[in-house]
């Protein structure tokens, strides 16, 4: 079995470029799939969300997945089960019924923001340093609905010091996609520090494929480097996927979904048990989903 928890593939041009849709099917493995949102804008959102509803149907081969017990009849019934997730509510302005409209999409998982500042937070931006200032007035109210209706928290992409706010605050919480700042030095990636709060939060750090976040040639020995500083620093119950497919440009992944198989086993050679890999490719994010409210 498999677990993604990032995927650009809803909102990227072209659609599932790096990401395999057949191939997915086939597989019948778990994918979170990320309405990506720029500034305000809502009717992006919805579009994206309309798709992901007519895309992925029983009839599709697909299962969509909004509560716990959608992962047995998904495997019961050889269907891929797909996740709906937001990147960026900042179109929320923080509003409980707009956040309401996500749970009810069926969406499992909500960033704040993303590359951008907006209403609700301050990011760790691509092209500058660590972000201190923390959650706004509307982020905080959006962090309590997010609570309240049982979606997860993302903190991928946020700023240092909201991350913090975010991990302190009960909610349950994940950064989808990003790596060990120790290992690659990247202002998206995890310090030591928010890698213990995100394990005592009993959330997942998913791990990102982009080059410039794995670090190294970006392939398997660099995603077993993440693996190990992760597992060192807050467990085995800390780490999952969040491969960022479709997410970057051509070439800036390396690791497509046909490669999962060989990264397993390559991990195995490193030395990491069928246990803790196991927990790595899914485990540990369908602990998260059910304690999220299943």
């Amino acid at each position: 079995m498999r677990a993604d928890l990032h995927c650009d593939s809803l909102t990227s041009k072209p659609a599932f470029a790096q990401f395999d849709l057949k191939g997915f099917r086939a597989e019948k493995a778990f994918q979170c799939f990320a309405v990506f949102t720029r500034g305000n804008d809502g009717a992006a959102y919805g579009a994206a969300a309309d798709l992901f509803r007519r895309i992925f149907i029983p009839q599709n081969g697909f299962m969509a997945y909004k509560s716990y017990k959608d992962l047995d009849y998904a495997v019961k019934n050889g269907l891929a089960c797909c996740a709906l997730t937001c990147e960026n509510i900042g179109f929320t302005d923080g509003r409980y019924e707009e956040i309401l409209r996500l749970k009810r999409d069926g969406a499992v998982m909500a960033s704040l923001v993303w590359n951008e500042e907006n209403p609700l937070a301050y990011p760790n931006s691509r092209g500058g340093g660590r972000e201190r200032r923390g959650l706004k007035k509307k982020g905080f109210e959006a962090l309590e609905a997010l609570k309240s209706l049982g979606i997860i928290a993302d903190i991928s992409h946020l700023s240092d010091g909201g991350a913090v706010q975010v991990l302190k605050s009960g909610a349950v919480a994940v950064a989808s996609h990003s790596c060990a700042d120790a290992v690659c030095k990247n202002p998206r990636n995890l310090t030591d520090g928010q890698l213990r709060l995100l394990a005592d939060a009993g959330g997942v750090a998913g791990i990102n494929f982009y080059v410039k976040f794995l670090g190294g040639d970006g392939g398997f020995a660099a995603v077993a480097a993440h693996l190990k500083h992760i597992i060192k620093v807050a467990g085995e119950n800390t780490p999952a996927l969040g491969s960022d497919w479709d997410g970057v440009p051509r070439g800036g992944i390396k690791i497509l979904p046909r490669d999962m198989p060989a990264l397993y086993s390559h991990l195995l050679k490193e030395g990491f048990t069928p246990r803790t890999l196991d927990k790595v490719f899914y485990k540990n994010f369908f602990r998260v989903l059910q304690i999220a409210g299943g």
